[in-house]
Order: C-alpha cells, then structure tokens, then sequence
C-alpha cells in the first residue's frame, strides 16, 4: 500500500463540492497547476497531477505565473477576524482541528506575474494583500503560498462560504492602500541582517513612511501609531528567519513608539523634494500654494548658486588664476549667462577679508569700569568739545560789530 494511499480522494464521498461548476473547491482544482506541488507537511518535494494532488493535506494552489487566490495564513484562532476587520467574506476557511490555525482563501480574477506581465497589476495586488493582511493579523510574508492547507481535505476543518470571484477594485474599497512613490527606496536588510532590531526599525521606518501623509490628512497620530503597531506584530518572525526568538513585546512597543512620533512630526518626504516643508495653510488655493513654493524655490536655488561663485572665486584665487567669468563658469559648471546676473556677488567676494580685533578679557572688563551706564551715558568728550564750540559761535553772534573800548591810561609808545 502507498504511503499517501490512506489521505483523502476528490472521488471519494464528502468531496464532491470539488465537481460542482461554480462551487469554490471546483475552481481550486479548475485553477491549480497541472503538476502541483504536494507533500504531507509544508515541504511540498512531491508533484502530481491536480486530480490526485488533492489526496494531500498540504499543495500548490496558485500557478508558478498567475494568482487567482489571495491566502492569509492565521496564526491566531479567530478565522472570523474578518468580520471584526470588516473585511468582505472570504471564499473558503481551511482551519487546523488542532491549533486553530486557518488559511483563508480569497478568489480573484487571476493576476499574471511572468516576466511579461505588467508590474502595476502586480504591485496593486501586493498592496491589496499587505493591507488586508494586516487588518487580518495575518502572516505578511506568507504572500499566498507556494503551498497552502488543501481545501477539503479531511485533515482540515473546511467552511465553504461562497463562489463569488471578487475584483481587485471590490477588495481595495475595504482597506487604505499607502500611496507610495514610484522613486521611493525599499528597506536595505542586506546591511543590519545581523540584528533583530534593525531589521524591525528599517521594515517599519518604511511603512511609517508609506502611510504618514495620508493618516495626517484623514487620521489621527493614534490610528497611525495603531496601524504601525499592527504592522511590527505581523512582521516578528525572526524566529522562522533563524534567529533564536522573536523580538519582545517591549522592544516592539518602543520602536514603534519611536518611528511613530519622529515620522508624525518631522517627516516631510525624500530628502531631496522636503514636500510639506512651508506646512502652508491647506485652505489656501492651490495656486497660491504653487506661487509661495515656486517663491521659495527660486530663492533657495539663487543661495546655492551665490554660495557656489563665492567658492569659485575663493578657488581662483587660492590657484592664482584671473578672476574672471569664463574661468568662474569653467569650474563652477555654470552657464555663463548665468555668472553674468551674479556680478554683485563675484565684487564682494574679491573684496578682501575683513579681520576684527578681539580684546582680552582684561581690557574689556577695563572699558566696562571706565564707562558707567553706558547705556544712558550719551555724551562723550568728542560730544562735548563740539557743543561748547557751537555755544561759543552762538555767544559771538551776540557781540555787536563796534571798537572795542579801551578804558583806564594808554599804552605808553
């Protein structure tokens, strides 16, 4: 007798759903590979035709090239999460009889991801999956199999709810979907893949990122404090990565308390865009927005530019080459056109340095003696000899233009 002679049949009586058009166990056998991969635990080293794969507990639902079930893998055991998250019903709940653990099924229209297929199907199914994944507590980086729990099999507990073939569209309108730049830059683990919690603070300084601008518009710091939470408990699985254990729920709690209010409160976008840096005033109109940024473009671009001829000019000089606009645009990379609307900048930078003498401690504590109340102490000695030739040139207006009268003897000739 084979060692598989034993497990379930699709012939076999319970198992009929399997051959009822427009049941849900019909389209996992309609949908699988030909040659699915199967086994009896999670290692999947068989394969067999579809008909027959159904026999084991655990196959490949999915084709290699093509999606038609989105599979959560539930570690917790509450297979009904998705009426707590709303979240619409899923196909089919395969649940262990023993831990409680399931796998939901969620049917869709198939998506391909061959190296022909387009990329942007494939990222909004990705996106779809991460954010119901999370509402779900779900294992993130499940992604659907390859191998999953076999619907039907005996060794399972299988609920069959419906045979409805959901859209992309119908499941993104019960989850936010982060907006997420076409530039921006994926998580580097190759760098800190030596540490739990760098590993953990690069995944969720990511995420924070992805989502901080649409919960500041539309949310609260607690929903997004909440969605980074939920995010780090799904993704503490260092201990299937090789690591001795998960990270604790302490360590969880302060990074994401960390990444939370750093990212709410001073993340502006890349580093080199600072989008939100002006923080205007949203009710203002959008082409007012537009004049201000463009204002404050151009004045930061004309200090760069000033700050760039001012260290040209140094370098000339250093160099002992003429100062001159060809050589200021040959080093500076700027169009000349342009070094030629900066004369006033190029004059004071060949204006020498000016060097203040500093005074010892000794001779200003000498002046501050000297001088009492300086602050109301106007007049100087300067002040003062001006003022008293000023009341002299007064004094002689006064004098009338006649002899001076001489009294007493006369000189003697």
């Amino acid at each position: 007798m084979s060692k598989y002679s034993a497990l379930a049949d699709a012939h076999l009586p319970g198992n009929e759903r399997f051959f009822d058009s427009g049941s849900a166990l019909s389209r996992v056998l309609n949908e699988a590979p030909f040659y699915p991969r199967v086994s009896d635990n999670k290692t999947a080293t068989l394969t067999r035709p579809r008909h027959l794969a159904v026999r084991f507990p655990y196959m490949q639902i999915n084709r290699r090239d093509m999606v038609s079930w989105l599979i959560f893998d539930l570690d917790h055991a509450n297979p009904s999460i998705w009426e707590d998250a709303g979240l619409p019903a899923p196909n089919l709940i395969v649940q262990n009889r023993k831990s409680k653990g399931a796998h939901l099924y969620y049917a869709i229209k198939p998506v391909c991801t061959s190296i022909e297929a387009r990329t942007k199907p494939i990222d909004y199914m990705k996106a779809i999956y991460s954010a119901m994944a999370t509402k779900l507590k779900a294992d993130i980086d499940f992604h659907s199999g390859p191998v999953a729990k076999t619907p039907g099999h005996p060794w399972w507990a299988t609920t069959e709810l419906h045979g409805h073939e959901y859209e992309l569209s119908q499941l993104a309108d019960y989850v936010d979907l982060p907006l997420i730049s076409p530039w921006a830059k994926n998580p580097n683990i190759d760098l800190v893949s030596h540490s739990r919690h760098c590993i953990m603070f690069e995944w969720l300084r990511h995420y924070a990122y992805s989502i901080v601008k649409h919960e500041q518009d539309q949310g609260t710091f607690e929903g997004f404090a909440k969605m980074l939470e939920a995010f780090a408990h799904n993704k503490n699985s260092f201990y299937g990565l090789g690591f001795c254990q998960n990270l604790s729920q302490s360590s969880l709690k302060a990074t994401v308390k960390s990444v939370a209010r750093w990212t709410w409160e001073r993340y502006t976008g890349s580093g080199r865009c600072h989008r939100g840096v002006m923080r205007l005033d949203p009710a203002l109109p959008l082409e007012e927005r537009k004049r201000l940024s463009a204002l404050r473009t151009h004045e930061q671009r004309r200090k760069a530019t000033e700050a760039k001829i001012r260290a040209t000019v140094r370098h000339l000089q250093r160099e002992g080459v003429a100062v001159t606009q060809a050589a200021i645009s040959r080093f500076s990379k700027l169009a000349r056109q342009t070094i030629a609307n900066y004369k006033t900048t190029i004059s004071d930078a060949l204006q020498p340095a000016t060097i203040a003498i500093l005074h010892s401690k000794r001779t200003l504590n000498a002046i501050a003696n000297v001088v009492k109340y300086g602050v109301h102490q106007v007049t100087g000695s300067l002040q003062k000899k001006q003022t008293e030739e000023a009341g002299e040139e007064e004094r002689l207006k006064n004098v009338p233009n006649v002899p001076p009268v001489f009294q007493g003897a006369a000189p003697v000739d």
